[in-house]
């Protein structure tokens, strides 16, 4: 059997229901302390209470009024009684035991309080307690029993619901309104975390990814899942977008290496220099639309890289455009091998990379150093005039170019970025002088 999805308007009404028991709950217990009236004399002494405030005092005697809290005390409980007398008036009510009127009876004129039990019937219905006192027009003696303190508790507990609690419907209503909603609202965004931290995980560089839907609220539902129609289309787009840049970079290598035979059979002079110098930046632009279709892919291939041999392999295929373009080029390796778990080609082509922009930026003369570190980096520097402290933290973003008279699209130093990061590394700018020095950082097992 399949269990209803959660919803949030159960969820809030739930809150809201144990909102209101808490709050009952707490109101009960803050009265509780009337339940410890269990000594003896509670009982009598609680009436007694009721009497002095509520006896009213005739020429002819006493009365009550129907609706005093004695009045609808006495009618749960049957057995209670009192006496009130005072000069000559005097007013007896309720079952009051033979050995209460000798007591009473016998009372010393003296007497301003007293207590007495286990009187009449059994048990501690028969217990009597008494109070003496002046009044403007005389002596006021009160005297009350035949009620226990469980009767007491629950008596005068409800009269106070009915004289207090009720009258203050909407204090009341707002506490456990208040109450109700620090219950609910916190279950309500319970419902909402997962959701909430599953679109945090969305990762940009993975547009399949989308919002899990099986747990998810049945209001909130449609959102999600109009949210994932939305990143579907863009999936759709990012991948007919990178679909036209690999088949257009694909289309355009075979003119480029037809171009390249053509050039590198004129004969020499500056001219074939500047042609060569032109065809390898047009090569690198085809390279990097190529990597960044690679990057999109994330099924790399892996395997273990000797870095010294492919800054070798990258060093020998840049030397003849560097030496025609003016510059020397230097090698150093502090090992003779510096293995990583690395995309061989990937590592080439953000050499490369480097390196046409070094030939670029360098302005024309001095040495481009390649430097491999045995702890697993690679530096690539020129005498250039390096990069400016404004642009270093542009440098890699897409399409950014500091210098619109060079060749270049402004991808170069972001794939390098992104072929490090997928390695785990990264690609850094070393110093702010003379010079660009940029290293590659690989993590070492």
């Amino acid at each position: 059997m399949k269990l209803p999805r959660a919803s949030l308007v159960r969820r809030l009404t739930l809150g809201f229901i144990l909102g209101h028991i808490a709050a009952l709950s707490i109101i009960l217990m803050s009265m509780w302390p009337l339940a410890g009236l269990n000594d003896d004399q509670v009982g009598p002494d609680v009436v007694l209470a009721m009497l002095r405030d509520e006896l009213i005092e005739t020429p002819t005697g006493f009365e009550l009024s129907a609706d005093s809290s004695f009045s609808r005390f006495a009618r749960k409980s049957p057995g209670v009684w009192f006496v009130a007398e005072k000069e000559h008036r005097l007013l007896r009510w309720g079952p009051i035991p033979a050995d209460a009127l000798r007591i009473l009876d016998s009372l010393p004129p003296v007497t301003v309080m007293a207590a007495f039990g286990n009187i009449g019937a059994p048990g501690r219905r028969g217990d009597m307690g008494v109070i003496r006192e002046d009044v403007d027009s005389g002596s006021l003696l009160l005297a009350a029993g035949g009620v226990k303190a469980e009767a007491v508790f629950f008596g005068t507990w409800l009269d106070y619901l009915h004289r207090e609690l009720f009258t203050m419907v909407p204090i009341g209503s707002a506490i456990l309104s208040l109450l109700g909603a620090l219950i609910a609202v916190p279950l309500v965004l319970r419902s909402v975390g997962p959701t909430v931290r599953a679109a945090i995980a969305l990762d940009p560089a993975n547009p399949a990814q989308r919002l899990p839907d099986q747990h998810v609220v049945k209001e909130l539902l449609p959102m999600v899942r109009a949210f994932n129609g939305a990143l579907e289309r863009l999936e759709a787009g990012f991948e007919r977008r990178r679909r036209f840049i690999a088949d257009v970079a694909h289309e355009l290598r075979t003119p480029l290496a037809i171009l390249t035979m053509h050039v590198d059979v004129l004969p020499a002079g500056s001219s074939k220099t500047n042609l060569q110098r032109t065809v390898f930046r047009l090569g690198q632009m085809v390279g990097q639309m190529l990597d960044a279709e690679r990057l999109a892919l994330a099924d790399r291939r892996r395997s273990q890289v000797d870095l010294v041999a492919t800054s070798k392999a990258a060093v020998a295929e840049i030397a003849p455009l560097a030496v025609q373009s003016g510059y020397e080029i230097e090698f150093n390796a502090q090992a003779a091998q510096v293995v990583v778990d690395a995309d061989a080609h990937a590592v080439l082509r953000a050499l490369l990379n480097l390196l046409g922009n070094a030939i670029a930026h360098g302005g024309n003369a001095g040495t481009i150093r390649v430097c491999v570190s045995s702890k697993g980096s690679i530096e690539v520097a020129d005498d250039g005039p390096g990069v400016s402290p404004d642009a270093q933290d542009r440098i890699f973003e897409p399409f950014h170019r500091e210098r619109w008279d060079k060749d270049g699209c402004g991808l170069g130093l972001h794939l390098v970025r992104e072929i490090m990061r997928s390695h785990g590394g990264e690609v850094r700018l070393q110093g702010s002088g003379v010079g660009a020095r940029f290293r590659l950082e690989f993590p070492i097992q």
